[in-house]
């Protein structure tokens, strides 16, 4: 056997250690598991969006690099929690991620309810996403309320509702009619009635349908989509808009202790991906809205009043100063309510809205 010389040993060795590199296989990808929490099903704008285009999102995002994969655990439609059991969900562990409704947590986390202190203002839902997240990017409070009380890192805010109408069994076409009548509302927009001399009672949705068919109310605050998933225009088939305006409602949270786990470059991914739950959560309200219309004027016959100009700016004359209240009670609260409030109504009057009340200006 003849012997090998030293240079072609050396290369012998290099290309075998090429080959061996060449054929090793790739680090392996990390699965990390998470469970997203919610009381609602998918049919609920939020948690469709969530599951159709924030995952999809997420996924695409660390396909990128093929460093990690999320197994995605959908505990929702109550599975986990309950509806409104979202926000201690995510705070004690029982899930990683979830959408906290925040309408339903005035009271924990009340600069979110700037919103429904200032009606009249704008019904543009993308707007109304838009200015909700400046107003995080711009008050650390927001967040601080949800790092310091709740052990929760929010990652996007979104809107809830295009425009509330008054639904009701005989038509409306003037404000007068209103006095006296049995309105049902959710408990942010029951001053909303109660200025116009109604009575208010407090429901949901989920109580509507019978309440308004058996008279224990006989008109009701309630938007579009609602109306037609829920078939309160059958009791209710007369609308009158006076474009009351939308609200915000949701906020896309982690668990701080499994978010400060995450790796990074999942964090960013998670980060990156909130435009697709927030747009598509826009979308869907938004044609929601037209979907909700159209089945209560074809199966029940809907008829909408628009409100004139004069009885638009009538009504929220009435009310009383919900938005300078609203401020005064962050104020004493050590939050920065005023400046809060001033900032969102700057927003709506730079985009030019159909503002019937400047309720910083009071």
């Amino acid at each position: 056997m003849s012997k090998v010389s030293k240079s072609t040993a050396l290369l012998i060795a290099a290309a075998t250690t090429a080959t061996v590199a060449v054929s090793a296989p790739a680090a392996a990808q990390e699965t990390i598991n998470l469970t997203a929490i919610s009381g609602y099903p998918p049919p609920a704008t939020w948690i469709g969006s969530l599951v159709d285009a924030y995952m999809p999102a997420v996924d695409a995002e660390l396909a990128k690099t093929g460093n990690y994969k999320i197994n995605w655990n959908k505990g929702i439609s109550g599975q986990i929690v309950k509806p409104r059991g979202e926000l201690e969900g995510v705070e004690t562990g029982i899930g990683d991620l979830g959408v906290i409704v925040t309408a339903f947590h005035a009271d924990k986390v009340p600069l979110y309810d700037v919103s429904f202190k200032t009606p009249f203002t704008t019904n543009d839902i993308a707007l109304i996403s838009r200015t909700t997240q400046k107003m995080v990017d711009t008050f650390p409070q927001y967040n601080q309320t949800w790092l310091n009380e709740f052990n929760q890192v929010p990652l996007a805010p979104t809107g809830a509702v295009d425009n509330y109408m008054l639904w009701s069994a005989k038509q409306i076409t003037d404000l007068g009619q209103v006095k006296g009548l049995k309105v049902g509302a959710a408990g942010p927009n029951l001053p909303w009635v109660l200025a116009i001399g109604a009575a208010g009672v407090q429901t949901n949705l989920a109580d509507a349908y019978n309440s308004l068919s058996t008279g224990i109310y006989e008109a009701m605050i309630v938007w579009r989509q609602g109306a037609g998933a829920f078939k309160l225009c059958e009791p209710a088939p007369f609308a009158f808009d006076a474009t009351l305006g939308g609200v915000n409602g949701f906020s896309l949270n982690f668990n701080r202790d499994v978010w400060d786990s995450l790796p990074e470059e999942v964090q960013k991914a998670m980060e990156a991906s909130t435009s697709a739950w927030v747009d598509e959560n826009v979308k869907r309200v938004n044609g929601g809205a037209v979907w909700g219309l159209d089945r209560c004027q074809k199966e029940f016959g809907t008829k909408v009043t628009e409100a004139s100009t004069e009885q638009r700016n009538a009504w929220a004359q009435a009310l009383p100063p919900l938005g300078k209240q609203w401020a005064e009670q962050r104020n004493a609260a050590g939050q920065p309510g005023t400046e809060i409030l001033k900032a969102w109504m700057d927003e709506l009057r730079a985009a030019d809205q159909p503002i019937a009340r400047h309720w910083d200006r009071e």
